[in-house]
């Protein structure tokens, strides 16, 4: 798949140029995508020098374009992670990414996957620990889960693996994928990274206007 990177100046970053051969560069999303000669590039914005609002209007520009997008901060943070991905971005990075993480993030997103650094991830599996054993959902669409469907919902809130899910609910793992196809597809959730953060009642781009 064809990478499209955007910076403010439209400058090349040289381990884009190492990680990916096929790899486009400009100073503006929509100058970007008539470079592409896909039909579904994957999009990276460089938001180093941008102000947030600068950095909100070209994520929504590029979430329109349909291609899967990933935002590089220069910062990295769980705030600011967060806020894109309520904002339709699939990918959260450092922008000093080595070109062996831009590979695996490109892999991961264009087969419909969420990639965000693991300790970002870590530190929102740790969030489960607001989660109760039997929650009053804040979100009316999680009363549609089954007891058992609640149950791994919220092992997954915690970051149980599906192997761990198994043994603690005395269940097979092809259980547990069967569950959790159910629940993605009752909370229209494309993931488990999605599930934690509704089980914690932290909104997620399918529940944002």
């Amino acid at each position: 798949m064809e990478q499209l990177f955007v910076s403010r100046d439209g400058r090349e970053r040289p381990r884009w140029r190492e990680a990916f051969d096929c790899c486009v560069v400009a100073a503006q999303v929509s100058e970007a995508l008539a470079l592409s000669r896909s039909g579904r590039p994957v999009l990276w914005l460089d938001t180093a020098g941008l102000d947030t609002r600068a950095r909100d209007a070209r994520l929504a520009e590029a979430v329109a374009s349909g291609s899967p997008v990933v935002v590089m901060s220069p910062t990295p943070g769980e705030r600011e992670a967060l806020d894109c991905l309520n904002r339709g971005a699939v990918g959260y990075c450092h922008v000093e990414a080595v070109p062996e993480q831009l590979r695996e993030i490109s892999v991961v997103v264009q087969h419909g996957g969420l990639w965000m650094l693991p300790e970002l991830v870590q530190r929102f599996m740790r969030l489960s620990q607001r989660v109760v054993p039997t929650p009053a959902p804040e979100r009316p669409e999680l009363n549609e889960l089954t007891a058992r469907e609640l149950m791994v919902a919220e092992q997954v809130a915690r970051g149980a693996s599906n192997q761990e899910i198994a043994a603690a609910l005395a269940i097979s793992e092809r259980t547990v994928k069967a569950h959790l196809s159910s629940i993605f597809d009752k909370l229209d959730l494309r993931d488990r990274v999605q599930l934690a953060l509704a089980m914690n009642n932290i909104p997620t781009v399918t529940s944002v206007n």
